[in-house]
């Protein structure tokens, strides 16, 4: 009987350890969730300067907008000047080339008065009169006809006022001339002025289209680059979401596993005990009895546990629990803030820091693979590497982290390898109220 005790222990060690190496390691898991959170940090960050970049660019295009109107306003301004310009222009050349056949008119009455006067002189001429035709053959033209004082004396006051009224309206109208051609030459040159300031309103507005056309091209753009960044968003959520099912998933295979190895360890015990008496009827194990697990043999050897906070209020304990949807990995005990926290045992402090779920928190390395945890505090009062004593203050009770009240979230880990990688136990299993 003895020996088939011996071999139920044997076995039941053996699923037990097999039990312990098929755990699923938490960390990977976890350090998947925050890996993909960081990414929708990145995404969401990301969005918020394209949204920025985008607005900016609205913003440019209306006051480009407005830019383009003024212009237009200006170049209606100049074309409206430019009418008028050609019409004054029109008006001028009309009245220019009347001027120019008033000319000649006027000219051509001056020649055939001066043809009239040659024929009254051979006239005179044939009646004894030499002078006249003296004074005709003498004079190169008209002008030197009627400039000389001899010859004036020697024309009839009606063919003198006559040819100097001629004269004088040939003059006139050679001023006036002259006059329009200077005022086309003005009108003209203040149209080239306007059509070059229309020129380069055109410019400015050909420019100011293109650029709306860009502004237009890169809104688009940036609108559609918008859209892939939530559609990347919402993958990762979705992503995120299937971790945390897969940690909820695990956390609760983690449950089972760590109930069928207390389940071991009960049974081995009996087992133990059974052994020991020689005789199955010496089981005192009592199924129906409430459980407290036994410490691991990886306990630390140094030194006794204590009771982490001065008061003994348990809100909430250790295991699976269906209103989580998961397994809570250790026990709140209900404290004021700023009560103090105690070291449960002696170690070295491993880490004392942040956690965005934890809070202030604090872990100390006992040896063996033990670890116990202190989360959500208000203050911390030791640091990294450091080493405390059983029922040394570490830090104080607060609401830090993911966390609704202030309370000590206080867990015990086993079996770590050197990281946040063993698995979680009972922590009314090292310590008591």
């Amino acid at each position: 009987m003895k020996r088939f005790h011996r071999r139920c222990i044997s076995g039941l060690l053996v699923l037990t350890m097999a039990l312990s190496f098929s755990m699923p390691v938490m960390a990977a898991d976890e350090s998947d969730k925050e890996a993909k959170e960081q990414q929708i940090e990145a995404l969401e960050q990301e969005k918020e300067e394209q949204n920025q970049a985008l607005g900016a660019m609205n913003v440019d295009k209306a006051n480009t907008e407005a830019e383009i109107e003024a212009l237009d306003v200006q170049l209606t301004s100049v074309q409206e000047k430019i009418d008028a310009t050609n019409a004054e222009l029109q008006k001028t050349e009309e009245a220019l080339e009347q001027t120019k056949k008033d000319l000649e008119t006027a000219k051509e009455k001056e020649k055939k008065q001066y043809e009239t006067l040659k024929i009254r002189i051979k006239v005179m001429y044939e009646k004894g009169d030499t002078g006249y035709l003296d004074i005709l053959f003498a004079a190169k033209d008209i002008a030197s006809f009627l400039n000389s004082t001899e010859y004036i004396s020697q024309i009839s006051d009606y063919d003198n006022n006559l040819l100097q009224s001629l004269q004088d309206t040939r003059k006139q109208i050679e001023a006036l001339e002259k006059q329009l051609e200077e005022e086309v030459a003005r009108i003209q040159t203040l149209k080239a002025e306007l059509e070059a300031q229309q020129s380069e309103l055109q410019g400015l507005l050909d420019e100011k289209a293109a650029y709306i056309q860009s502004l237009n091209q890169s809104i688009a753009y940036t609108e559609e680059y918008i859209k892939e960044i939530e559609q990347n968003i919402a993958d990762e959520e979705q992503a995120l979401a299937e971790i945390e099912e897969q940690i909820r998933a695990a956390a609760e295979q983690a449950a089972r596993e760590q109930a069928a190895r207390e389940q071991a360890e009960r049974e081995a015990a009996a087992a133990q005990q059974n052994s020991s008496s020689g005789s199955e009827s010496d089981d005192t194990y009592d199924s129906g009895s409430s459980y407290v697990p036994s410490i691991p043999d990886s306990k630390p050897a140094y030194g006794s546990w204590v009771w982490p906070s001065d008061t003994y209020l348990l809100t909430d304990t250790f295991g699976y629990q269906e209103w989580r949807g998961g397994v809570h990995n250790g026990i709140d005990i209900g404290a004021s803030y700023g009560d103090p926290i105690y070291a449960a045992a002696s170690g070295t402090v491993w880490i004392a820091g942040w956690s965005d779920s934890a809070g202030n928190w604090v872990v100390i390395n006992h040896g063996g693979g033990v670890l116990s945890v202190y989360m959500h505090a208000s203050a911390l009062y030791v640091s990294s590497g450091q080493y405390v004593s059983a029922g040394q203050t570490i830090a104080a009770v607060g609401n830090t982290g993911y966390s609704f009240g202030a309370h000590l979230h206080f867990g015990i880990m086993v079996g770590s390898s050197g990281g946040y990688d063993g698995y979680w136990v009972d922590p009314l299993g090292y310590v008591s109220p």
